[in-house]
């Protein structure tokens, strides 16, 4: 008891105060009972004694088994009277009512005892089950709050306690969410500003030396224009980096929203060569297309040509003169793929499974400029619409990007 809430114990109080209760209602039930009785055995002894007044002829046995009138009953009454039997004699004079008056109170006695323990053992039991439901829902939770996100109520049962414990597990699991949301945002940012940080440290320093330089003494004309020159090309790189950041950003934190629309494929295609025509032809590259101009793609086409982009140019930058690049496309009924290949110098195997890292670098392309962030940009567009991106290549041999996009929301 002393481990039973007060409210708990309250109802105890309260149950053992209707058994005191009903031990009283029992006692009034037995002395009426016994009245009854009384009544009904002394209108029975009337009978009897004035059938033997009245039947002087009749045998001692049938005053007990034959039939009385009333005129037998008033006959007894008046005789037994006057010798003081009546039914306002005390009970004590009556050995027959007392022993009955007993004999019900104590059957009555012992079926309340019974009853009424076998249900204050059950409402006892029900309660500590009860209260160790309780406490282990409070140690669970009290868990969840020390910083054990896991950490859940055990119930199976519905309805009652158990309903209540079910909506704090709800409760436990969205918090949880939230809570994992905010640690994957906290370590986003904090990527994020380890990723600026190293990536404009570079540039800075370079600029930092480069105005030195400009700002020497002994700088001539064309020392200052050499270091100006090269100067304002570290000042596009870390523009470069963070225009690309930033995008990179707002599409992880969902602030960018696709448009998405019906597009055709080989417009959407054209776009791209257009963009890259000039450089590949000064490079004495080629990049072809090839496709059915009827095929339209499901997307944001300013976004799907920034990702188709940035492969187009990676292929650039590993492809020697004379190299070819092929964009083709193909839509099936389920699925709607683009490929971009090239004759390239290939990927490392060692890196294939990192090209997708932010700013990662293979030591085999120190040389080739780049900053390591057009093909997570892509693969991030990709996969934001719904698409997958994968890649195969050998040395020398060339390297095959992969778009693929289901056709299951179309327009």
């Amino acid at each position: 008891m002393r481990n039973l809430e007060k409210d708990t114990r309250m109802l105890l109080y309260g149950v053992a105060v209707v058994c005191v209760l009903s031990m009283l209602f029992v006692f009034g039930i037995s002395s009426v009972l016994a009245k009854t009785y009384q009544s009904s055995l002394i209108t029975h002894d009337y009978g009897v004694a004035g059938y033997l007044l009245n039947h002087d002829d009749a045998f001692v046995l049938s005053a007990f088994t034959g039939e009385k009138d009333a005129g037998d009953v008033l006959s007894g009454l008046k005789a037994l009277s006057l010798l003081g039997y009546h039914e306002a004699a005390p009970i004590q004079l009556l050995p027959a009512v007392s022993a009955y008056q007993n004999q019900v109170l104590l059957s009555l006695i012992f079926l309340l005892l019974f009853v009424f323990g076998a249900l204050f053992t059950l409402l006892l039991l029900y309660l500590r089950r009860q209260h160790r439901a309780i406490h282990s829902a409070e140690c669970a939770i009290r868990e969840f709050l020390d910083g054990n996100a896991a950490s859940r109520i055990a119930c199976e049962q519905t309805g009652g306690w158990y309903s209540l414990f079910h909506q704090v597990n709800e409760l436990s699991a969205i918090l949880s969410t939230h809570a994992e949301k905010e640690k994957q945002t906290k370590e986003f940012l904090q990527g994020m500003i380890s990723d600026v940080s190293h990536q404009l440290k570079t540039p800075l320093s370079a600029l930092k030396m480069y105005q030195e330089i400009i700002g020497s003494p002994t700088a001539g004309p064309k020392t200052v224009m050499d270091f100006s020159q090269k100067s304002l090309r570290e000042i596009k790189r870390m523009e470069a980096v963070v225009h690309t950041l930033l995008t990179l950003a707002r599409l992880d934190a969902g602030m960018i929203q696709m448009q998405k629309a019906p597009e055709n494929l080989d417009t959407l295609m054209q776009d791209v060569l257009e963009r890259f025509a000039v450089r590949a032809e000064r490079e004495g590259k080629i990049i072809a297309l090839s496709g059915s101009g009827d095929d339209t793609l499901f997307c944001d086409a300013l976004w799907i040509s920034e990702a188709v982009g940035n492969i187009v140019k990676n292929a650039l930058e590993h492809t020697g003169p004379g190299g070819r690049i092929n964009i083709s496309w193909e839509r099936s009924a389920l699925m709607t793929k683009l490929v971009i290949q090239d004759n390239g110098s290939g990927i490392c195997p060692e890196d294939l499974y990192h090209i997708f890292k932010r700013f990662y670098r293979s030591r085999f392309s120190q040389d080739i400029h780049g900053i390591g962030l057009g093909l997570p940009l892509a693969k991030t567009i990709v996969e934001l619409h719904g698409g997958t991106i994968s890649v195969a290549s050998s040395l020398r041999a060339g390297t095959t990007f992969t778009l693929s996009f289901f056709n299951l929301t179309n327009e």
